[in-house]
């Protein structure tokens, strides 16, 4: 294989997970709603790429459940429900049951390091509207992340990340009608939780992360009701 054939295929990866990306975010934050078709020429033109990574992206995100096809004409952006949420909600706390505790037990200077860094980087984003950018979601994104990162688990981690962000869809879909008064609640709890996990107290921390997640949840269920959304 020559170095152009090479270099080509090598873009063109990159090209496909750079498309995938976008993809993946709009329909996380909400700029690609529930039920949204997904047309590749249309797409095309929005992420101004070929059809092939286009495609490529949209199967990925199929395999991940944030685009299902309909009856093989197409893709569209996946529906939302109560039920999903909650089922997304116990799937989280299930995990956070299996990795946080370990990443506890197994984290070393480095893990408190990131834990501690990740916190205060959140610690940033305290206005709603900061904290609903993209660059706050990812501060929230990475701060639950390090928490569980010692764990020798990369496949439960990388599982936990995908319903992390699926959980974010529903929280970008509510944003603008769910009651954040409680979002200083919410960092206190953030407070908590690396509080007890550097003092390597994992049942207290655990306790509290899968609380803040169900609190969290809770708030979210009672917009999209009254909204009749989900």
């Amino acid at each position: 294989m020559n170095t152009i054939t090479t270099n080509a295929r090598r873009g063109l990866t990159t090209l496909a997970t750079s498309v995938y990306e976008a993809v993946r975010e709009d329909i996380v934050q909400g700029a690609l709603t529930p039920g949204t078709k997904l047309k590749i020429g249309e797409m095309q033109k929005r992420y101004d790429c070929g059809a092939t990574p286009i495609r490529e992206a949209l199967n990925r995100l199929a395999m991940e459940r944030f685009a299902v096809q309909a009856d093989q004409r197409g893709f569209v952006v996946a529906p939302i429900s109560i039920e999903d949420l909650a089922e997304i909600t116990e799937a989280r706390c299930l995990l956070y049951t299996l990795l946080l505790p370990l990443s506890i037990k197994l984290g070393d200077d480095k893990w408190e390091e990131s834990v501690v860094l990740a916190h205060h980087r959140l610690g940033k984003f305290n206005l709603k509207e900061d904290y609903l950018s993209v660059e706050g979601r990812l501060a929230h994104k990475r701060f639950h992340r390090a928490l569980v990162s010692a764990s020798p688990s990369q496949f439960l981690i990388e599982m936990l990340d995908i319903l992390f962000d699926f959980a974010d869809r529903y929280r970008f879909i509510a944003a603008s009608k769910a009651d954040f008064a409680a979002r200083q609640t919410a960092s206190r709890e953030h407070d908590l939780i690396v509080e007890h996990a550097l003092r390597r107290e994992a049942d207290d921390a655990l306790e509290i992360l899968q609380r803040h997640v169900r609190e969290a949840t809770s708030l979210l269920h009672n917009s999209l009701v009254n909204e009749g959304l989900g």
